[in-house]
């Protein structure tokens, strides 16, 4: 029988539930919040799905685990890399229970594909980059899921809030993960299980708390009430990566490190008349699928227009914008929600733009763009911090930062998105085993020592988190760190000297 549940909630935090806590709309997440310990929960930064998720399962910052966003930009050698599960360099907190005969199921956690190679248990690979293809270890449960119909995406994207179809899709998506996920608990027993609601923040994202919002919220509570229900026994965690807040400005921090000088960029003929006549990727992409010629396109078109095509309204992302550089003129580059790379290694540079980005205000709301701007080594701690961004920017609330390079003003008014991520999640944790409380405010890295002190399991060296005074249980021992066969067979020499320098491999 199942002794723990974790249900992931992407993108949630109690400001965005409060309106329909207060009307009854969510009763069962209202109940656990009158019976359970309640708090707020702090991402790492960026507060962002890519890396926090991660951050959550292994108990430690991204400097301990060399990823930081969607996109690495190694400006030595002017390349951009896009992780995957293998890309976080360290164990997961199941790891260490399955050392200790304790089994583990997880279903939809993002950054786990391909899927994660799990000892006891099982794993169900998330989005947004996974693939409905070997997602599953072990592998015959996908076999199992497709006879399901188990979906991992939507059929189409969703790219507006006229997207009201998509949306519909979506929700109906989230009902099918959770009911999927309660099957397995069902079917496969395990001690502990995590399921992660990822297309949620999706839709906040669009519509913020609009009608798609709620009503898979609704759905979602409903599920929340149904496993309360069904497992009285267990432990029942609700946690987030990250909040959610409604927003008003359009930040292009590209655009905004060329018009201070810090950014030279170049454009070609083919991308120039795209950009004017509103041709991207997206567009097209949307257009393929409503008329069912998506693989023929993608087939058919040659790689130098493919090239040349923007990603979205936004203009060139990921390996595009590289490209779009003019790497011996330009001193720094950005990608999106608050990174910024130093280009030219200078100390000057860094604290120039520190200095200015620190006093920026939105010209569409008159705001600080930041709530704080930091140096890398100021938040980020571990072996990988020379691989961060150089400066890491917390958005203020109300901002959205665009990494893209394209035609774009500094400032703009928020037009498909109506919502960005914030720092403060949510946390909360009930059963008849949790009989103390929680500070106010908690760190996401403190999740995964907490689930080993439930379940009797010493405390790896190397996580940053610590158990939360949730159980009237002795406090745990420590135990040297795992390290994952992946992380030996991508790590060079020097990087292991460093693991070793600071004690994570002893």
């Amino acid at each position: 029988m199942v002794q723990s549940i974790v249900l992931g909630l992407d993108g949630a935090n109690w400001d965005l539930l409060s309106p329909w806590l207060d009307s009854g709309d969510l009763p069962n997440i209202q109940l656990l919040r009158e019976h359970g310990t309640v708090a707020d929960l702090e991402s790492c930064l960026p507060p962002v799905t890519c890396p926090n998720w991660r951050c959550y399962s292994t108990g430690k910052n991204p400097g301990k685990l060399g990823v930081y966003w969607w996109e690495k930009i190694d400006t030595e050698n002017r390349t951009l890399s896009t992780p995957t599960s293998r890309s976080f360099k360290s164990a997961n907190y199941w790891d260490y229970l399955a050392e200790d005969g304790v089994s583990t199921g997880v279903v939809n956690l993002p950054m786990t594909y391909p899927p994660l190679p799990m000892e006891d248990g099982y794993l169900v690979a998330g989005g947004p980059g996974s693939e409905q293809d070997n997602y599953t270890d072990p592998a015959e449960l996908e076999a199992e899921l497709e006879e399901r119909s188990y979906q991992l995406h939507p059929d189409s994207p969703i790219t507006s809030q006229d997207d009201r179809d998509v949306a519909a899709d979506i929700v109906d998506l989230i009902d099918e993960r959770l009911t999927t996920f309660r099957s397995l608990l069902d079917e496969r027993d395990v001690d502990i299980a995590h399921c992660t609601v990822f297309y949620i923040n999706v839709l906040q994202h669009y519509f913020w708390r609009g009608e798609p919002t709620a009503e898979a919220w609704q759905v979602i509570d409903q599920h929340i009430g149904a496993i309360r229900e069904e497992y009285p026994e267990a432990t029942l965690y609700l946690m987030s990566d990250h909040g959610c807040a409604e927003i008003d400005t359009m930040f292009y921090a590209n655009s905004w490190l060329e018009e201070e000088g810090f950014l030279e960029t170049k454009t070609s003929g083919t991308t120039s008349v795209l950009e004017r006549f509103d041709i991207n990727k997206q567009r097209i992409s949307k257009l393929a699928d409503r008329v069912g010629v998506r693989g023929v396109v993608a087939a058919l078109a040659p790689e130098r227009i493919k090239q040349a095509v923007p990603e979205d309204d936004e203009g060139a992302k990921r390996d595009q914008k590289l490209d779009r550089i003019d790497w011996e003129q330009s001193r720094a580059v950005a990608s999106g929600q608050g990174l910024i790379y130093v280009i030219d290694g200078k100390k000057e540079t860094r604290d120039h733009i520190i200095d200015r980005l620190s006093s920026l205000k939105s010209e569409i709301s008159g705001i600080p763009i930041a709530q704080s701007v930091y140096r890398r080594e100021e938040v980020y701690e571990g072996p990988y911090v020379s691989e961060a961004p150089t400066i890491v920017f917390d958005q203020t609330p109300g901002v959205h930062t665009s990494g893209a390079i394209g035609p774009n003003p500094v400032f703009e008014d928020v037009s498909h998105w109506s919502a960005e991520n914030v720092r403060t999640g949510l946390f909360l944790a009930d059963g008849p085993d949790v009989t103390g409380t929680a500070e106010d405010r908690i760190s996401i890295t403190d999740i995964a020592p907490t689930i080993l002190h439930e379940h009797g399991s010493a405390i790896p060296s190397d996580m940053d988190g610590e158990p939360l005074g949730l159980f009237d249980y002795d406090q745990p021992g420590e135990r040297d760190p795992i390290v994952p066969d992946f992380v030996d067979q991508r790590s060079d020499e020097s990087v292991q000297n460093r693991l070793e320098d600071l004690g994570y491999l002893q």
